[in-house]
């Protein structure tokens, strides 16, 4: 017996449950408590699990990760997920301490694992897992993460020590994630789109790799699909993008409704439909299904587990208050912001919005990013543009510069969320767009009006 273990084991588990008493959703805390306990613990719960699976990148790790869970629950293969996105180690351990009171040990459950970008190398050396899924690499919280080839060659150091034990799960579209496995061991399997019809004109000024990885030469692109993604060639030396294995065509988008399309993979092809709106859950439904493929996940749960998926917190919500709706989706980079602004502008129809950008760690310091996300998209076709948080006067003047009004009440984002509210015409939508703790407050705001769980429960 280790007593350690079990010491910091039951100790996180006492404190999950005082903070659940107290209304805080304690997805890090109990974790903490239990590595400064047993620094080893993440490395002990191998024993607990069957088989680890990791999730990664940029965007989409939230999406992705709860597609496959429910898929895993339509297959009644019993599983442990940080569900509240608390995606460091001290969030993994407290979900997977937690998990593991739950199942039998006569039935160990899967650990599926939504992974911070920098924690990846640490969570690999510790849990010798069965699938890694990389979704994208995009600028981000300049501040932490630094220069996004930086986080590349972190990623590649650390996956050519794996072997064919390990499968990766990469984006072919992104040559940054594509390239990922010319160095490894490990068995590959890439995903991407095929539908020349929803390429973009050329790569957004806001693209992040656009030389190749190999020789520094400019890539071409055949098809580009968003940001940096597309059909990719360097014209100097052999980098391309790879042939995908798992790939969608025939997409249908429905502005924010979802979209409709067929996916081919290994084993057989088959048309999918969801409520997820815009081509960046098409990418991210396309890692799941890539991930519950080498699950050997039967392909009717597949289609349902699409088919039935609600939104995740703050990630394309959609809120329905009274005879009028709020649609919640995170932004954090320009990538993200401007896929969801393309997907919501992408009409006449004029739109209400809320924009809520803070500042805080969790958001990263640095909001110089705003000046990368295409606001020009919301030129025109707004019909009124609310602007709250802690940078409020950041992103006033952001889109000031694309002739965009914007209305500041000197009020809380709860106080200011309210009042767009009800000053929104019946049968109307409210487009929010906030930053992650202004997401979160948003999301407290609204349980304690009744409307929506608080975020743990989500």
């Amino acid at each position: 017996m280790d007593l350690r273990f079990s010491i910091a084991k039951l100790a996180a588990f006492f404190l999950k449950f005082f903070l659940r008493l107290l209304g805080s959703g304690g997805t890090a805390a109990p974790g903490l408590l239990a590595l400064r306990l047993d620094p080893k613990a993440l490395e002990k719960l191998n024993s607990y699990i069957s088989d680890t699976i990791l999730i990664t990148g940029t965007n989409g790790k939230t999406t992705t990760s709860r597609i496959i869970g429910v898929a895993l629950e339509k297959t009644k293969i019993p599983y442990v997920h940080n569900r509240e996105g608390s995606n460091l180690l001290r969030g993994l351990v407290g979900s997977l301490l937690n998990g593991t009171t739950i199942f039998p040990k006569t039935k160990k459950p899967l650990a599926l694992l939504e992974v911070d970008e920098l924690t990846l190398p640490s969570v690999i050396s510790q849990t010798s897992p069965k699938i890694i899924t990389i979704n994208n690499l995009f600028r981000d919280q300049l501040d932490r993460y630094g220069e996004v080839d930086s986080v590349r060659r972190i990623w590649q150091k650390t996956l050519k020590n794996l072997d064919d034990s390990t499968t990766l799960i990469l984006n072919g579209d992104d040559p940054s994630i594509a390239h990922l496995g010319s160095k490894t061991s490990a068995k590959k399997i890439f995903f991407g789109i095929e539908d020349k019809k929803l390429s973009l004109s050329g790569l957004p000024h806001a693209s992040d790799f656009t030389s190749c990885i190999v020789c520094g030469t400019e890539l071409k692109y055949d098809v580009v699909y968003m940001s940096h993604l597309g059909n990719f060639r360097c014209p100097n030396c052999r980098e391309k993008r790879p042939s995908p294995d798992v790939y969608a065509k025939e997409i249908s988008l429905d502005d924010e409704s979802g979209f409709k399309a067929n996916v081919v993979t290994p084993k057989g092809s088959f048309t999918i439909k969801t409520s997820l709106p815009g081509l960046y859950n098409v990418y991210n439904s396309l890692s799941a299904i890539a991930t519950l493929i080498e699950l050997n996940i039967p392909i009717q749960n597949i289609i349902k587990s699409l088919r039935d998926f609600e939104a995740v917190f703050g990630r394309n919500e959609i809120i329905h208050v009274g005879g009028k709706k709020l649609f919640v989706s995170l932004v954090k980079n320009p990538t993200g912001f401007n896929e969801v602004l393309r997907t919501i502008f992408n009409k006449k129809k004029k739109r209400y919005s809320f924009i809520a950008i803070n500042d805080l760690i969790a958001d990263g310091r640095d909001v110089s990013w705003l000046w990368d996300v295409d606001f020009e998209l919301m030129k025109g076709k707004t019909a009124k543009t609310y602007v709250s948080g802690i940078r409020a006067s950041d992103i006033r003047l952001r889109l000031k510069y694309d002739e965009i009004d914007t209305k500041y009440l000197d009020l809380s984002i709860g106080e200011s969320l309210d009042y767009a509210y009800n000053n929104l015409p019946d049968g109307e939508t409210l487009f929010i767009f906030p930053t992650y703790t202004a997401m979160l407050e948003i999301k407290r705001f609204l349980a304690k009006k009744g409307y929506g769980k608080k975020f743990w429960e989500s």
